[in-house]
């Protein structure tokens, strides 16, 4: 039965094989620990039951009473301290998979035998095996903040060593092998870069042709496998891929809705999906799916989501719905794109000026926008319409006192101060004229 029991990293460093085992990897995966650091270490081999999951934000405290018991032995402490990770001396074996999808960080792993599990996928985490490892589907290292080392021999129906600092002593990989750190694999395993998007590295189509899902990159794969789920297509323990199955995964996950296979994309399961996303998941679906009210619906949630409906479906009155609610000017259909459109829009948002065509940029439009606010980048827009600056600033006085704090605020000069002080320093407007002299008094004064 496993026994698992808790340590100091000083204390373990008084073991010898486990000194020279830290010896050999410290100067290479960049990790530290303080002395009083908190491992869980078991003395002989482990059998897990489960995932052993090495994401730390999924427990990894010493309180945490859902995380301890996974480890027979263990008590739960008083204190929360973090628990650096778990040492192993003897061999693991893990009825599901080692997993640690997190590429930035995660727990150490130490084992001194071997490793047997369903799938390894190494992120952020400090690993080293001493021995085999041995996994029954996929073994993938991923993201280049983690470190992974094996003294032995890893073999993996398919491995993966995707921009990750991983060194491994030799291989088997009957089914498909990529390591792009080293370049040394076959040509028509290669994977490449997304020419859409030019992020995403899409797989060599010899790898999805043996998974179950559509799975387009290694991030989808990693998802999969963070479920815990078998992925080859011959697979035995497959999980029966209805529409529960796939809501499951559009939920937990937005960049699953490309992979929702067509059967499933029922208006039912379209309207369950919205519920979640709303208008960003539109363009997953067929456009029959939309209606004019569901449409107006999303606008009036967020103007923005504009840019989520098919043009064939946008009318003006929609556009004019959206620029209520907050849209951008690049949303708009070109042949939409009104003054009084842009005018509701710039209300809004003053910043969205630098996106309005220069056939739009008009004398009026620049005495709306300095009324608006701060006015930026006015002196580049006056050029482009070829209008003087001082003129748009005097007529946006004209249009009432309430102004007045606006263009002092950000456009103080003689010219409009004293035309300022022609129109409004009378007895109407007494009260409110001498609030701004108060307020202003500073940037009056330096005109004398």
């Amino acid at each position: 039965m496993n026994n698992f029991y808790f340590t100091t990293f000083k204390e373990l460093l008084t073991i010898d094989h486990f000194a020279k085992s830290w010896e050999n990897i410290f100067p290479y995966q960049g990790e530290e620990f303080d002395e009083e650091a908190v491992f869980v270490v078991s003395d002989g081999d482990v059998d897990f039951p489960e995932h052993l999951r090495l994401d730390i934000d999924l427990g990894w405290k010493s309180n945490d009473q859902n995380w301890i018991k996974q480890f027979p032995g263990l008590q739960t402490q008083k204190s929360d301290e973090l628990i650096e990770g778990i040492i192993i001396f003897g061999n693991l074996a893990v009825k599901g998979s080692i997993l640690n999808e997190e590429g930035d960080y995660g727990a150490f792993l130490y084992v001194s035998g071997q490793v047997t599990c369903q799938s390894f996928v190494a992120g952020g985490s400090t690993i080293y095996i001493k021995g085999n490892i041995a996994t029954e589907e996929v073994f993938i290292s991923h993201y280049n903040h983690g470190y992974f080392k094996c003294d032995a021999t890893v073999t993996s129906p398919v491995l993966i060593i995707n921009d990750h600092y991983t060194y491994l002593n030799n291989y088997k990989a009957d089914l498909f092998y990529y390591n792009d750190k080293t370049g040394e694999y076959p040509s028509e395993n290669a994977c490449y870069e997304d020419e859409e998007t030019g992020e995403d590295w899409l797989c060599s189509p010899n790898l999805t042709k043996l998974l179950d899902n559509p799975t387009l990159t290694f991030e989808e794969l990693i998802f999969d496998l963070n479920e815990g789920e078998y992925v080859f297509k011959k697979s035995t323990q497959l999980l029966t891929k209805d529409e529960g199955y796939w809501l499951s995964k559009a939920v937990k996950y937005w960049g699953n809705l490309k992979r929702i296979p067509h059967a499933i994309k029922t208006e039912h399961f379209f309207y369950k999906v919205c519920e979640k996303y709303g208008a960003f998941c539109f363009s997953y679906f067929p456009d029959t799916f939309l209606t004019r009210s569901l449409c107006k619906q999303e606008i009036q949630k967020k103007g923005t989501n504009l840019q989520y409906i098919p043009e064939h479906l946008i009318t003006r009155e929609l556009c004019h719905l959206a620029a209520e609610h907050e849209t951008n000017i690049s949303f708009i259909p070109t042949t939409y794109l009104d003054k009084s459109l842009i005018k509701e829009i710039i209300h809004y948002n003053d910043s969205e000026m630098d996106n309005v065509p220069e056939q739009f940029i008009t004398e009026e439009l620049l005495v709306d926008y300095v009324k608006l606010g701060r006015g930026l980048w006015l002196d580049k827009y006056c050029e482009i319409a070829n209008v003087s600056k001082i003129t748009v600033l005097l007529k946006a006085l004209d249009s009432g006192i309430e102004y007045i704090e606006q263009i002092w605020g950000f456009h103080f000069r003689q010219e409009v101060y004293y035309y300022a002080k022609k129109l409004y320093d009378n007895k109407h407007h007494e009260s409110v004229w001498n609030n701004y002299l108060a307020k202003f008094q500073k940037k009056i004064d330096r005109l004398s």
